[in-house]
């Protein structure tokens, strides 16, 4: 029996929010863009991204990405618009988002730092296919704080337009002591998915700081009505729920102690675990959905049977991001074979570890006392073994 599971979703309770669930039905509006919607984009805004641009509530984030693709797409010539820029080592709905817009993905590798796009694959990429590139698809890897600098630069050379898949980044503090993505003249999209750390039921954000592309999304987000009743671009219903806002809204009162303490239950992973990589830790904070980690380059063969004698030993796992998408079925079976030799070995290592906001101190210190009895177990039972064997053969 699972006694830690991989995660133990935290929104907040509506049951203690009578008032103002009273409230919203006696003002009768549900949806399109109620106060409870344009309150809480005006107070990310502000409070997340120093008064900067403008953000926009969305019904989830994948609906977020396709109409933030499409929205850049937009601004390329149509002979222009067959590709989307992508890394492989992210969750698939990134590449539907792309495929929803009639783009394929072009993935690239990534690097072995800190898992996300690798600069001089990319750049080999946009200079091969800068022709026929529509948009570019950074993923922001689980929360790391990713060079934007980057991207502006690429969005000046080659005027290829950058949408940030920043699904787990909200909470991610950048050098500039503000939320991750302020400033960027891209859009850049946020997940608020009850797994997230700033979860709610369903729901994302998109924000920029370009306040004229944030009003375009918004038209494109209520099926393109730019006039009263009458589409006047390509549009979709993306709009978020009261229910939902009010939902974000609790949880941003809350939110920086939510954060304070995830991450102060990864640090103590760290300490405990040296035998596992993580991403670099930065000056600033770092948003955190589960604790994303590395195993030994050994050890990655048998990480089902690490796996294994975790669930024995009581504690949910899982293997984010494996398979990445370019070895998922669809996406495998769609497109030509690509090499991504680094996205292929950290995609083997990946083993992702409890995290969530009510878990204790002593939980944290069972997983980690977990990990290293699988990890022992794992050794001597298979790589001890098989190793002199697999030498013998040579």
């Amino acid at each position: 029996m699972i006694r830690i599971p991989l995660a133990r979703p935290n929104p907040a309770k509506l049951s203690e929010a009578i008032a103002e669930l009273k409230a919203l039905e006696e003002r009768a509006i549900f949806s399109n863009f109620g106060p409870l919607s344009i309150g809480f984009e005006q107070r990310m805004t502000n409070q997340v991204f120093g008064g900067v641009g403008e953000c926009l509530t969305v019904c989830n984030a994948t609906i977020g990405l396709i109409m933030a693709v499409r929205q850049a797409m937009m601004r390329r010539p149509a002979t222009k618009r067959r590709y989307a820029l992508m890394p492989s080592f992210t969750f698939a709905a990134a590449a539907q988002a792309v495929q929803w817009n009639r783009l394929t993905p072009l993935f690239c590798d990534i690097n072995r730092v800190d898992w996300s796009a690798d600069e001089h694959s990319e750049a080999e990429l946009l200079e091969r296919y800068k022709d026929e590139i529509a948009v570019v698809v950074p993923y922001a890897t689980f929360g790391y704080d990713i060079d934007l600098d980057r991207y502006e630069k690429i969005q000046r050379d080659y005027g290829i337009p950058v949408v940030i898949d920043a699904a787990a980044s909200l909470g991610t503090i950048s050098g500039n002591g503000l939320g991750f993505g302020s400033g960027f003249s891209g859009s850049v999209i946020y997940s608020m998915h009850v797994t997230k750390s700033f979860a709610t039921s369903e729901g994302g954000l998109i924000y920029s700081a370009d306040s004229e592309m944030i009003r375009t999304l918004r038209t494109m987000s209520n099926f393109g009505f730019g006039e009263p009743r009458n589409a006047t671009m390509v549009g979709l219903n993306g709009k978020m729920t009261e229910v939902s806002a009010l939902l974000a809204s609790l949880r941003l009162e809350s939110f920086d102690e939510v954060m304070q303490r995830r991450s102060e239950l990864v640090g103590m992973y760290r300490e405990a675990l040296p035998e596992l990589s993580f991403q670099p830790v930065k000056a600033h904070r770092q948003a955190h959905q589960f604790t994303s980690t590395l195993l030994p380059k050994e050890l990655a063969p048998y990480r089902s049977k690490v796996q294994a004698e975790l669930t024995r030993l009581g504690i949910g796992s899982a293997n984010y991001f494996s398979p990445h998408v370019a070895e998922q079925p669809y996406f495998r079976d769609s497109f030509s074979p690509v090499s991504l030799p680094v996205t292929d070995e950290i995609a083997a290592r990946a083993l992702t570890l409890p995290l969530f906001d009510a878990m204790t101190d002593a939980q944290a210190h069972e997983v980690s006392a977990a990990v290293k009895e699988a990890l022992g177990i794992v050794e001597e039972r298979h790589v001890a073994v098989e190793s002199p064997m697999l030498a013998a053969g040579d």
